[in-house]
């Protein structure tokens, strides 16, 4: 149930930073550059909830996301490209949360204009695919 609810809030996420990347942002505006950050933000945090709480099905017991990744690569659920991308998310959302007052906006602008958030996406639903084909439910 868990997991179905992150992957809802992904793709809702994913949809809205889509329609900021559409409409355009304007950068110089701290509430739509707040807007964006926050939307990013909650979309990283649940990408991070859906690894660790696959690592946890699988019995992975790891103290950090980073290191979710790490053991999620070494079962075979991700790429080496695929675990990387999530490395950058992961400490792109550290930055984020732990730095407000120092946002490199630049940074912001490349991220939503590189979609890379939607990448994200995409391979939690892979990993989601291949968690359902091996049987592995969140109970």
């Amino acid at each position: 149930m868990l997991l179905a609810k992150l992957l809802e809030t992904i793709a809702a996420h994913v949809e809205l930073l889509d329609e900021a990347a559409r409409r355009g942002v304007d950068w110089g505006d701290t509430l739509s550059l707040y807007a964006v950050l926050h939307a990013l933000q909650v979309h990283t945090q649940a990408v991070i909830d859906y690894l660790l709480r696959t690592c946890s099905l699988l019995g992975a017991s790891v103290e950090t996301p980073l290191a979710c990744v790490q053991a999620l690569q070494q079962r075979g659920l991700l790429e080496g490209g695929e675990a990387d991308m999530l490395r950058r998310l992961i400490r792109f959302r550290n930055i984020v949360l732990h730095q407000y007052g120092s946002i490199d906006v630049e940074r912001v602008k490349r991220v939503l204009e590189g979609r890379g958030y939607r990448d994200a996406a995409l391979v939690v639903r892979r990993i989601h695919e291949m968690l359902r084909e091996k049987g592995i439910e969140d109970p």
